[in-house]
């Protein structure tokens, strides 16, 4: 049946599969740093597939598990801390920190030193974000599902017959050594996991290994320190490509979406483990592309990483949570210097929804209808034109700012208080997107002390005191660009001249908002007096 929110027909899938018994939906995340926006998908494709099964009446749990016994891979230069602001790393935090590269991030101290790991404080921020959006998660730690045993019988399955596990993973992986034993072992001298197994006892419960160099992830070298010794299964962890479907089977899940490197990398060999090796059937999935951050993937080396913090600093939660629910086959380019769009396009959704907007497109009608309600919203709030928001914020004064917004009829006169904390909301959430991402128009900020041109001329003065009455008598927006045309015309003065002029008495510089709606965003007494060039 075709359905107009993708996170339906999925849903859609699990039911034909499983009936209508509980659905655990599963995502996770390493807690190796800031984790982006772009991790930010197994968390929220997976809330609206959840949201979506429980509209149909099956009963779901959200699962989420911190990856946290993987080993520190590599020190990021900057990472945030637990309320999500960046801290660049010096030289001397790099060096101390880059000792425990190969220690599992539960063993390791958090950086900055408000939670009992470098695990806790990622995970904490990184769910943090999430619950900002009203997403909540069952947490689970693996390295505390390891230590409670939850672990075992999966591993005892897979070490029970080795010989099956190499030869599936040979698939997979190349150049699988013929002593391979899918187990990794922390060394009990140095506490790395370089350390190689080399036997398994299952009735004992113990693995001998010998501490060796080891590559993690291909690319980052971490030494052993040669230690040779025997240790309990419960101190180290399967291979990611064995983790996985072992937690499948632990949390007994029936749903889990993941991006499209896991789709060409762990989910096949995850599929034939689970099926060969666990006997199990893998879950429903659904893959979702990557998206693009101003036209490039995210990299933390060319400093365009965003976390979910960055963005709720300039829109609100539910606009971001819209922006997930958008169809995740289609590549996204997430341009934060255009935010603006997306945050328009919120608004026409919710204006759609409450049957405010026209729309000749029926799909789109039914489409808000179904997601809307998913996006958390607790009340109707008034939504300031992001744009015109943004210039507003150049006041600075929430007084300024409330009275202009009721003047130019953005904000009733008579509107309670709840909508003024709305609307200024969204000012300054459009304020810090002017001045930290937006283009060079919106980054502005009014100059406090009147300089006068020093080519002005008499027939702009006569324009401008002009200009000054008109906006005094509270024309719109569009009258007001209008006339400033019209009073360029009839003063024989080039509008290019004027424009520039109005621009450098309000902001010392030549360009800046559509001047209109500019002018009227500002407090009136204000403009008045600065186009009559009165101090």
């Amino acid at each position: 049946m075709y359905r107009v929110f993708w996170a339906d027909s999925i849903a859609d899938e699990v039911i034909e599969r499983y009936g209508r018994q509980e659905v655990v939906v599963k995502c996770a995340a390493s807690p190796s740093g800031g984790k982006h926006i772009g991790n930010l998908n197994d968390i929220l494709r997976g809330y609206f597939i959840s949201e979506s099964l429980k509209s149909m009446g099956v009963k779901t749990r959200h699962v989420h598990t911190s990856d946290d016994r993987d080993p520190l891979r590599k020190i990021p230069e900057r990472m945030p801390d637990r309320d999500g602001k960046w801290h660049v790393l010096s030289e001397e935090e790099l060096k101390r920190l880059n000792k425990y590269v190969g220690i599992p991030y539960v063993h390791v101290p958090d950086p900055f030193g408000c939670c009992s790991s470098w695990a806790e404080h990622f995970n904490n921020v990184w769910l943090d974000g999430a619950r900002a959006l009203g997403v909540r998660v069952e947490d689970y730690s693996n390295d505390a599902l390891y230590r409670e045993g939850r672990f075992e019988p999966p591993m005892r399955t897979i070490l029970s017959d080795i010989p099956l596990a190499r030869e599936v993973i040979s698939k997979f992986q190349k150049n699988t050594p013929e002593d391979y034993i899918p187990f990794n072992p922390i060394c009990e001298n140095c506490g790395r996991i370089t350390a190689k197994a080399t036997a398994v006892d299952l009735e004992s419960w113990s693995v001998d290994y010998v501490c060796e160099d080891k590559s993690l992830a291909g690319e980052f070298e971490v030494p052993g320190c040669g230690h040779r010794g025997t240790t309990s299964l419960n101190n180290g962890k399967l291979p990611w490509r064995f983790e996985w479907p072992s937690q499948w089977q632990i949390f007994d899940v029936k749903m889990e979406p993941f991006g499209k490197d896991h789709y060409e990398g762990s989910w096949p060999s995850g599929q034939e483990i689970s099926r060969v090796i666990l006997k199990r059937q893998p879950p429903v999935y659904t893959v979702y592309e990557f998206f693009l951050i101003n036209g490039a993937k995210m990299s933390t080396r060319h400093g365009n990483v965003y976390i979910t913090q960055d963005m709720l600093e300039i829109m609100e939660p539910e606009v971001f949570l819209y922006f997930y629910s958008l169809n995740p086959m289609k590549q996204k380019n997430l341009d934060v210097r255009n935010i603006n769009f997306i945050v328009d396009a919120f608004d026409r959704f919710e204006r759609i929804y409450y049957k405010e907007a026209e729309t000749p497109d029926a799909e789109e009608r039914e489409l808000a209808e179904r997601v809307y309600p998913m996006l958390k919203v607790d009340h109707r709030k008034v939504r300031i034109p992001y744009t015109f928001a943004a210039m507003v914020s150049v006041s600075r004064n929430d007084e300024h700012i409330l009275r202009t917004l009721k003047k130019t009829g953005h904000l009733p006169h008579d509107a309670t208080r709840q909508q003024e904390l709305d609307a200024l909301a969204r000012v300054y959430k459009a304020g810090n997107w002017a001045h930290k991402y937006g283009p060079e128009e919106y980054n502005i900020e009014i100059k406090e002390k009147l300089e006068v041109p020093p080519d002005i001329d008499p027939a702009e003065k006569e324009a401008l005191a002009e200009l000054a009455g008109y906006v005094e008598a509270r024309h719109s927006e569009e009258e007001t660009q209008y006339e400033i045309f019209e009073i360029a015309k009839r003063r024989g003065i080039k509008p290019a001249k004027l424009f520039k002029t109005a621009y450098m008495l309000l902001l010392r510089k030549p360009r800046g908002p559509k001047l209109g709606p500019f002018l009227l965003a500002l407090d009136t007494e204000f403009v008045a007096k600065r186009l009559r060039l009165e101090a």
